[in-house]
């Protein structure tokens, strides 16, 4: 399979699991996926971020978080979420289709495309 470009991205994303948090609590994370840039929502708050043109030794930054405030435990879900994203350095989608973002060989977080 060919590399992964920030075009393969575009679009809508389901967020499947994260590792290092539990996201019962803040089901529902998304990322919408626009030409270089990262729209996120989450049950309390908004992020965008700007990345690529490589997917390869990335960084999401700057992190440009909205405000919404939510019950403690799902705060707390979603800042154990966000500290995973700004670990991540490189993204790739496999051969089934998930979107899958590491730092350096860990995985971190599991997406799969928005069927509308």
């Amino acid at each position: 399979m060919s590399a992964t470009t920030a075009a393969d991205l575009d679009g809508a994303w389901i967020v499947q699991k994260a590792s290092g948090a539990g996201l019962e609590k803040a089901a529902g994370l998304r990322f919408d996926f626009d030409g270089g840039t990262l729209y996120g929502s989450s049950p309390c708050r908004s992020f965008t971020t700007t990345f690529g043109p490589g997917l390869e030794n990335l960084m999401l930054s700057p992190f440009q978080i909205g405000g919404g405030l939510c019950d403690e435990e799902t705060m707390i879900a979603e800042r154990e979420f966000l500290e995973q994203m700004r670990l991540v350095n490189r993204m790739e989608v496999t051969g089934d289709g998930e979107l899958v973002m590491y730092n350096f060989e860990a995985p971190l977080l599991w997406a799969r495309r928005l069927e509308e």
